[in-house]
C-alpha cells in the first residue's frame, strides 16, 4: 500500500513539476529580464545565472541586487593601544558589517546520489557549526579523523555518502566518518562535489574565484589558495601593513570603513602587491585598521577559476571562467558539451557567514543541450544582453537538516522512498516553501525555551 501511495504521488507531482519547471521557458526568460510577475514570487530573492562556453572555456555569470554590498571582511583595529580583530559572520550579521559577499555554486556530475532531487539540503547534518546543535571545538579535535588526522575543530559540509549510513537518505551523524582508504576510494571514483565559491574580499579583489569541493568535509582544492591570514605568527598584531609609496597611506581609518567610504577602486584590500612587513615600532594612532587577509597569486586547481566582478546600478554582476577540462579530476568535475549537470547556489550577503546564507532549489545545467540553464556555445565572450538569463529564486534555510528532512519532515516517507521525487518537486512554489520554514524554525525556538 506505501509503494501505491508513493507510486501516485510521484506520478502526480511529477507531471505539474513538467509544467511548473519547464527549462528555459519564455516565462523564465520574461522573468530573468523583468523579475517574477507573481506577488508572492515577487518577494524572493532572485539570482539571475546564465552561462556560456567555447572550445576550451566554460563562462558562469550571475547577477544580484544588492542593496547594501560589502567588498569588507575581517580586520585589525588598532584600540586602546593593541590590536583586535573586527568582523565575524559566523553567529549572524556582523554589527559593523565587516563580512564579505559571496556567491557559491555546487556542481555534480551524476556522481552523488541524491544531489539532482535536493541539492544542498543533503549536506547539512546536526553537529555542523553555527547550527543550535553544533559540536564543540572540544569534541571535534577528539575525533579520530577529523580532529586528530585532520586537525579540525568544526563541522562544515559533508555528502552523507562519507559517513557509514546504508544509503543517503538515511540520517548521517557527523562522527561516523568512513575510514580514510574508503574516502579516498569515493574521490578516486568522482564520488564528490565541485564547489565555486566568488568571494568579494577574499578572492575578487585579484581576480579569482575559490575552487572547493565537498567530500567528508568541505575542502580546498590542490594548491595555494588565494588568501592566508595576515597575522603574525604567535602575536596578536598583523604580519603585513599598507606600501606606503605605492598606496599613499600606512593604514585605513576605523571611522571610514564602518561608514563604507572605501569604494571597489580604494584600498581596502591587502596583498602581496602593495604590503610591506609590519613595523611594531610605527606609531599607530587609535582607530588606524589593517586587512585580517592578505591576498596572494594562487596556484594549482585552487586557483583554476577566473572571476570579475563588480557592484553598479545595485546589482553585483560576476562572471567565473574555468577550463572543461577539469584541473584535478581528485577535487574538481569535468564539463564536457551535450552533458546534463545539476547545481545548486547560494547567496551571502547582509555582512553574514556560515549558514547564515539564502540557497536556491538544485537546477539542471545543459551544456548545449535542453536544462533549466543552457549553456550556449560561442565562439567569443557574450555581452549581458546577449545572455540567455535563468531566474534562480532563493530562500533562507534556517535551521533544517538532513536528519530532520529524513526522519521527522512530513515528508521523510518520499524522502526515503524508491521514487524519482525532489525537493523541486515537493515545494516548487518557494513562499509557501519559507512559510514552512519559519514555521518549523519557530517550533524550535518554543522547545528550547521549554527545556
Amino acid at each position: 500500500m506505501r509503494y501505491l501511495i508513493y507510486k501516485f504521488a510521484a506520478t502526480a507531482l511529477t507531471g505539474l513539476a513538467l509544467v511548473a519547471c519547464s527549462p528555459a521557458s519564455e516565462q523564465s526568460q520574461q522573468q530573468a529580464q523583468q523579475g517574477p510577475a507573481d506577488a508572492a514570487q515577487a518577494q524572493l530573492r532572485t539570482l539571475y545565472v546564465a552561462a556560456e562556453y567555447d572550445e576550451d572555456t566554460f563562462r558562469l555569470h550571475y547577477r544580484i541586487a544588492v542593496e547594501t554590498p560589502s567588498w569588507y571582511h575581517q580586520y585589525w583595529r588598532f584600540h586602546n593601544g593593541e590590536w583586535v580583530r573586527m568582523g565575524s559572520g559566523a553567529d549572524g550579521p556582523d554589527e559593523h558589517g565587516l563580512y564579505e559577499d559571496r556567491i557559491s555554486m555546487m556542481l555534480d556530475d551524476g556522481s552523488v546520489e541524491g544531489f539532482r532531487r535536493y541539492g544542498g539540503w543533503m549536506l547539512i547534518n546536526p553537529g555542523m557549526r553555527s547550527l543550535d546543535s553544533a559540536a564543540s571545538a572540544e569534541e571535534v579535535r577528539a575525533h579520530p579523523i577529523l580532529g586528530e588526522q585532520m586537525g579540525r575543530s568544526d563541522v562544515r559540509k559533508f555528502i552523507p555518502q562519507s559517513r557509514t549510513t546504508n544509503r543517503y537518505t538515511n540520517p548521517a551523524s557527523w562522527q561516523d566518518v568512513k575510514p580514510l582508504e574508503e574516502i579516498a576510494a569515493m574521490q578516486e571514483r568522482g564520488e564528490f562535489l565541485d564547489l565555486w565559491q566568488w568571494r568579494a574580499h577574499r578572492s575578487n579583489p585579484i581576480g579569482y574565484a575559490d575552487n572547493t569541493y565537498v567530500l567528508h568535509y568541505r575542502l580546498s582544492s590542490e594548491g595555494r589558495g588565494m588568501y592566508t591570514d595576515n597575522q603574525a605568527d604567535e602575536l596578536q598584531q598583523p604580519a603585513f601593513m599598507f606600501d606606503e609609496e605605492k598606496t599613499g597611506l600606512t593604514a585605513l581609518s576605523w571611522d571610514a570603513l564602518v561608514n563604507r567610504e572605501y569604494s571597489q577602486d580604494d584600498w581596502y584590500y591587502l596583498d602581496e602587491e602593495n604590503a610591506v612587513p609590519f613595523a611594531a615600532e610605527h606609531k599607530w594612532q587609535e582607530g588606524d585598521v589593517l586587512p585580517f587577509r592578505l591576498l596572494r597569486e594562487p596556484n594549482g586547481a585552487r586557483g583554476a577559476i577566473r572571476a570579475n566582478g563588480s557592484h553598479a546600478d545595485g546589482y553585483w554582476r560576476v562572471t567565473l571562467e574555468r577550463s572543461l577540462a577539469s584541473p584535478n579530476p581528485l577535487d574538481s568535475k569535468a564539463l564536457e558539451p551535450g552533458e546534463i549537470y545539476h547545481v545548486a547556489f547560494a547567496v551571502h550577503q547582509g555582512g553574514v557567514g556560515a549558514r547564515h546564507h539564502d540557497v536556491s532549489l538544485p537546477h539542471s545545467l545543459g551544456l548545449g543541450v535542453d536544462a533549466d540553464i543552457v549553456a550556449h556555445y560561442s565562439e567569443q565572450p557574450m555581452q549581458e544582453n546577449e545572455l540567455q538569463w535563468h531566474a534562480v529564486h532563493i530562500i533562507n534555510p534556517g535551521q533544517v537538516d538532513w536528519h530532520w528532512l529524513t526522519s521527522q519532515h512530513p515528508g521523510a516517507g518520499l524522502i526515503r522512498g524508491n521514487v524519482e521525487l525532489g525537493v523541486q518537486q515537493h515545494h516548487e512554489y518557494l513562499p509557501l516553501f519559507q512559510r514552512y520554514i519559519e514555521r518549523h524554525t519557530q517550533q524550535r525556538e518554543a522547545r528550547k525555551q521549554k527545556q
